[in-house]
């Protein structure tokens, strides 16, 4: 749960430019004037030295030493009367130009001053490196940066050795959003030891905004004529994918300086990137003043190869995003979007290479995220940035981030010096910059695609969906929160925090599972809730609450039911362990684990010890029952979070507050997850390291599980916060190679999240992800996710673009800029009215309170809608309900019919906050099929299983589905909402299909609507009744 992506560098090596720089008079010798002591009289008077009466005429340096004294005793005015005269007398004396423009700097006139220095130059064969800084300087203060850096890169050729003025320039380039002009001279630094910590920071990632607005405000204050700086403060709009917020600006600048090559390629971005009805127009004008220069930009690239993927030119996208490649191998996000195109167009291997070194580039952004979290001062974080350097190639950076990791004292990590050595060894003089062997566009051949182009007519490479809108509604959308007057009475308790509200402690913030079972097996689904106001790791918080469905109305039968438990729960599984027909309660605990077997009586027995569940004193937080190895028994499966001796008692203070707030999760080691194997004996064996590829451990928040792409073996998807989500893929687990007598025959996952383009958003960034919605969102057969994120940053729609490839099209979809100011938790794809088009709930509430940073605290539910261009868009809260109004503290989210009228109801569970139970009034454009599977064959749970309902060109697709999001567990019967047609249907009806988990395929035909079916595996489904 992260406190902020922004997280500012600052720019200790920028030049010291807006303040006014006085040149040294006094305090001894001048480097532009002689020493005049001599000249001064005993009762320090200033010397009268000119042309009188019979006196001989003052030499220039008789005259300079004058003008000096005056200086030096605050008089300058009467130096710059003495100037005016002696300027005319000696003009072509350099040195006396130049102390003319040194009194202009201390009488705040920066126009003369320059003025006077270039004369100064003009007369020298060669100015001096202190005369042409003190010009840039006086650029600063006139708000002309740019023509500062025009002087300092004078600077570097008249002294390419000079490692200060090489850190100014790069420090100003930087601060102006020029990062790609900084490389070199960063390079130079790194190369002779000269970087700090600062320059490194800078040039691990060039596409990273490291503008500095104060200098930038400046400037457009000062000299409002030079626009280009207002490129620089819309960068980190860019950055956050606010688009349409910086397109105004970007275009501005653009209209006033069309050879600007970086405002330029950003601006051509941001017309795609908005996609306005003009956009044609705005890119055929646009390109009339793209040159050469622009084309070396890797912006203009990947804005060329988004265009292209929107007109359906997959090859010429994959084409551009490798010439961004080519411009920058460590672009992450060109890197992403080329192994995805690749990935889609059929170059699997080219595109594993692309992916991987993308997932390279994102573990070392977020070393780097993890180093600003300790203020950039963590051994253990710049030690893990050396080794991600080192993966990269870039071994010159690597042995300088080694050799800084040793100096640092704080977050200790005893293999920083072993690393350095082992590091250093490796260089020598001779070393390149980039190790050739790591650089990916020279492994890709392109030549076979086409080149990509602005004008091409639309292509035909891309799949379109393959199912048709059942009937779209136009009805609105009604939910009402009828939690208190049906008795669900439940609200996360907490501990009390510091300050109120605020001042919560990381383990609490993310507080809030839920999850629906039918526990009594009277169709009704009862819902369980967890509690955490007691202490991690112990076992003193109040109970959590299960409650019983009575015909619509809510009991609270916890103590009934012997289901107490006072741990310190987080999230919630439902399932059937031991395949005995009754669903069992799985608990992930910020301790030991509880599993809670329903006794089928209506009590439940804690099988935490005898079946071996509870796994070690870990931080655990989604949980899910699922056959992962196939081998018909139920398996466990545990995302962790965070870990360290210190994560209970670390208090983290922001910068503006003497109270401390929750944690950052960068701040604490992250843990590995966690699979446990069930046996046939009942019980449970820890299989973590047996059955999960070695890989860097997340900081696990959200989890689903099932088929989730389409090939036979289960699939583990987890959301990390502030890391690369992980896809354990299952498909080389297949049943026939499992014995339940032996767990470990042939099980392994291997983690693909990269490959697969769920590890990272578009731009290649980890982000916080939280909770995670899975349907087929676009109705073209397949599963889609959407992952919930932090504020100021979008929540990522990914739309499975291939089998067994995802994409993250939250842009073209609508979904990014509605979400930039919440922070999302439990979300869920929902049909709400039936009309088989999904809507999107999702549930927002900050970590804890940071209104003084102009954030909200308690956030709206949001409701999202697909328009007829398969757009979302933000539906009116007041429309919607009175809950979507209100602001609450919202964690989990679950959907089941809570009262039966075949509409998909929601539960929200709220930190500190009343339950909300969001029963859907919503009118129905058609009616609903219902599904419960069972399996015979495979573990009764049948997660995995897929489901698909045909008639005619109408087809729909449901996944059965475990995890289901951010600590939750959904109702698992799955619906279907029925095409308008089907309720007038022949004799052979609606046409189902499934495939059961374990590969085995079964038809059923003559299904109506209105209907709800129990379909037994190997078992004659019977369609003619309820």
């Amino acid at each position: 749960m992260r406190r902020t992506r922004r997280n500012r560098l600052s720019h200790a090596i920028v030049l010291a430019a807006i303040c006014i720089v006085l040149p040294t008079f006094g305090c001894g010798p001048s480097k532009v004037a002689p020493d005049v002591g001599t000249a001064q009289t005993q009762n320090n008077e200033t010397p009268t030295i000119g042309n009188t009466p019979g006196r001989a005429p003052a030499t220039a340096t008789q005259r300079r030493q004058q003008i000096v004294a005056y200086a030096r005793g605050g008089r300058f005015g009467q130096a710059e009367e003495q100037l005016r005269t002696a300027l005319i007398e000696f003009p072509d004396d350099a040195e006396l130009a130049e102390l003319a423009g040194d009194v202009a700097v201390a009488l705040q006139q920066p126009s003369t001053a320059i003025e006077r220095y270039r004369s100064a130059t003009e007369l020298r064969t060669q100015p001096s490196i202190e005369l042409l800084d003190k010009i840039g300087r006086q650029w600063m203060q006139l708000g002309q940066p740019y023509r500062s850096v025009e002087i300092l890169e004078q600077m570097v050729v008249l002294d390419p050795t000079s490692a200060a003025t090489r850190r100014d320039l790069a420090g100003l380039q930087a601060a102006l959003g020029l990062e790609r002009r900084a490389a070199e001279h960063l390079r130079y630094l790194v190369q002779r030891n000269q970087a700090g910590v600062e320059e490194l920071i800078i040039l691990s990632e060039l596409s990273r905004p490291q503008t500095d607005e104060a200098i930038c405000n400046y400037a457009l204050e000062h000299h409002p004529d030079d626009r280009r700086p207002a490129y620089a403060v819309a960068r980190q709009a860019c950055y956050d994918n606010r688009w349409a917020e910086a397109i105004g600006t970007l275009r501005e600048v653009w209209e006033r300086h069309p050879e600007f090559p970086e405002g330029s390629a950003y601006y051509g971005r941001a017309i795609v990137e908005t996609a306005t009805s003009d956009a044609k127009a705005r890119i055929t004008e646009w390109l009339e003043t793209v040159t050469d220069e622009v084309k070396q930009q890797p912006q203009y690239w990947v804005a060329l190869g988004l265009w292209s993927q929107r007109e359906s030119r997959i090859d010429q996208a994959a084409h551009a995003y490798w010439n961004a490649v080519r411009l920058d191998e460590n672009d992450g996000e060109a890197l992403n979007r080329l192994a995805s195109t690749l990935g889609q167009v059929g170059h699997p291997n080219e595109a594993a290479l692309a992916s991987a070194r993308a997932q390279a580039v994102t573990a070392m952004r977020d070393h780097i995220d993890s180093l600003l979290y300790w203020r950039k001062h963590s051994q253990r974080a710049a030690t893990q940035i050396a080794l991600s350097m080192q993966k990269l190639g870039r071994v010159w950076e690597a042995a300088n981030w080694a050799k800084s990791a040793v100096l640092m004292t704080q977050d200790p990590d005893a293999d920083a010096k072993q690393v350095f050595t082992q590091i250093r060894a490796q260089l020598t003089s001779k070393t390149p910059w980039q190790q050739p062997e790591t650089l990916v566009a020279n492994k890709i051949d392109v030549s076979e695609l086409p080149q990509p182009a602005w004008d091409t007519p639309q292509g035909n490479n891309t799949p379109s969906p393959t199912n048709v809108v059942v009937t779209e509604s136009k009805l609105p959308i009604r939910f009402q929160d009828e939690a208190a007057q049906r008795g669900l009475n439940h609200a996360c308790k907490i501990a009390a925090p510091a300050n109120g509200d605020a001042g919560m402690w990381i383990y609490q913030s993310g507080a809030g599972g839920a999850a629906t079972i039918d526990y009594d097996l009277d169709g009704w689904p009862d819902v369980y809730l967890t509690n955490c106001d007691g202490h991690p790791l112990q076992t003193d918080s109040s109970s959590n609450q299960l409650y019983r469905n009575v015909d619509g109305n809510f009991q609270n039968k916890t103590e009934i039911a012997w289901c107490v438990d006072h741990c310190y729960s987080q999230g919630v599984a439902v399932g059937d362990v031991n395949s005995d027909g009754f669903a069992d309660i799985y608990v992930g605990v910020f301790g030991l684990n509880r599993l809670l077997i329903n006794c089928g009586d209506g009590t439940f027995e804690d099988a935490t010890e005898s079946w071996n569940a509870g796994g070690d004193r870990e931080w655990t937080t989604s949980v899910a029952i699922a056959d992962l190895n196939l081998d018909a028994i139920a398996d466990l499966f545990a995302v962790q979070y965070v870990s360290g001796d210190d994560v209970i008692t670390r208090k983290c203070f922001p910068d503006e507050l003497p109270q401390h707030r929750s944690c950052g999760p960068l701040v604490f080691p992250a843990q590995n997850d966690r699979v446990f194997a069930g046996r046939a004996s009942g019980g449970y064996d820890d299989k973590s390291i047996e059955w999960l590829d070695a890989t860097d451990p997340g900081r696990g928040l959200g989890l689903v599980v099932g088929q989730l792409d389409g090939e036979t073996g289960l699939d583990i998807y987890v959301s990390n916060d502030m890391t690369a989500n992980h896809f354990w893929s299952g498909q080389s687990n297949d049943a026939a190679n499992n014995d339940p007598a032996n767990n470990d025959s042939s099980t392994r996952f291997h983690e693909q999240g990269a490959a697969r383009g769920l590890a990272f958003n578009a731009r290649s960034l980890s982000q916080a992800s939280m909770g995670i919605a899975a349907d087929d969102a676009d109705r073209d057969g397949d599963l889609d996710f959407y992952v919930t994120h932090f504020s100021d940053d979008y929540n990522t729609a990914y739309m499975q673009v291939h089998p067994g490839l995802w994409s993250d099209q939250t842009g073209a979809l609508g979904l990014s800029e509605p979400t930039i100011r919440t922070l999302g938790y439990g979300t869920q794809w929902v049909d709400a009215d039936s009309d088989g088009m999904m809507e999107l709930l999702v549930a927002n509430g900050h970590v804890d309170d940071f209104t003084h940073t102009g954030q909200l605290y308690r956030m709206p539910l949001q409701l999202f809608r697909q328009t007829d261009t398969k757009r979302f868009e933000l539906v009116a809260a007041d429309s919607v309900g009175s809950a979507f109004t209100e602001q609450r503290l919202g964690r989990a989210m679950v959907l089941a019919d809570f009262n039966r009228d075949g509409r998909t109801d929601a539960l929200v569970a709220n930190l500190l906050d009343p339950v909300s139970l969001l029963i859907n009034q919503s009118e129905q454009a058609n009616e609903v099929i219902e599904i419960r599977l069972v399996g015979t064959h495979c573990h009764r749970d049948a997660v995995g299983a897929i489901v698909t309902l045909q008639q005619d060109a109408w087809t729909v697709v449901k996944h059965r589905l475990a995890g289901n999001g951010y600590q939750c567990s959904n109702e698992t019967i799955l619906r279907f909402a029925c095409s308008g047609r089907a309720t007038e249907l022949g004799k052979d009806g609606i046409v189902a299909t499934v495939r059961w988990p374990d590969g085995q395929t079964e038809r059923k035909d003559g299904l109506r609507p209105g209907q709800q079916y129990l379909w037994i595996q190997n078992v004659e489904l019977d369609c003619s009744t309820e």
